[in-house]
């Protein structure tokens, strides 16, 4: 949590300005509840990412059908039912006019979002066993997403790739497209291990 306000201030947004995340605002760090209201207290719009849906999943289930990984992620996110009654609000993508943000990535041989399977656009690293984003420029647009911290730092014109690990005790990225520029801080520690 510490990290994430650290890189807001770095950004300085101004009033009007649009913030946006990608996606798993919760279950490795160490307060989720922190997490989820900060971006909601700066008006922050954040996709789902993939650890958002799990928990929506489980939630649906009753408690005698949870797996015992299940039942430990639970334990693990700190005020469950509240955060899933926030983030289930959260779109699969968001289209800003000139960016594409997106949780993982893109199916490479789809022409639209729409046909692309939710499950793909949370989870999807590989296409044909190279990395997605190698095999598509999607409509021209600068694709930014997160999910792929082992990948690291993902810089190209089309695509940018922002998850750097900071739960790992590596880096927390944000990119300005204005500004074609990276800000990042480092880890205050590591909050999980790989």
């Amino acid at each position: 949590m510490e990290e994430l306000a650290e890189l807001f201030e770095k950004f300085s947004p101004n009033a009007g300005d649009k913030v946006y995340q990608t996606g798993d605002l919760i279950n490795r760090g160490p307060d989720s509840p922190a997490v989820v209201k900060f971006i909601l207290k700066h008006n922050i719009q954040s996709v789902m990412g993939n650890h958002e849906a799990k928990l929506l999943q489980i939630l649906k289930k009753p408690s005698s059908e949870q797996t015992a990984k299940e039942a430990k992620l639970l334990e693990r996110v700190i005020e469950p039912e509240w955060i899933a009654s926030k983030v289930c609000e959260f779109p699969i993508w968001l289209d800003t006019g000139r960016e594409l943000l997106v949780h993982a990535g893109l199916e490479p041989e789809k022409n639209t979002l729409e046909e692309m399977t939710p499950r793909s656009i949370l989870s999807i690293r590989l296409w044909n066993e190279k990395p997605w984003y190698e095999q598509t420029a999607f409509s021209g647009r600068l694709v930014i997403f997160g999910h792929w911290a082992m990948n690291g730092l993902v810089d190209f014109p089309h695509v940018k790739g922002l998850d750097t690990g900071c739960v790992y005790g590596k880096l927390l990225t944000g990119y300005c497209p204005e500004e074609n520029k990276f800000y990042q801080v480092p880890a205050k520690k590591v909050y999980s291990h790989i």
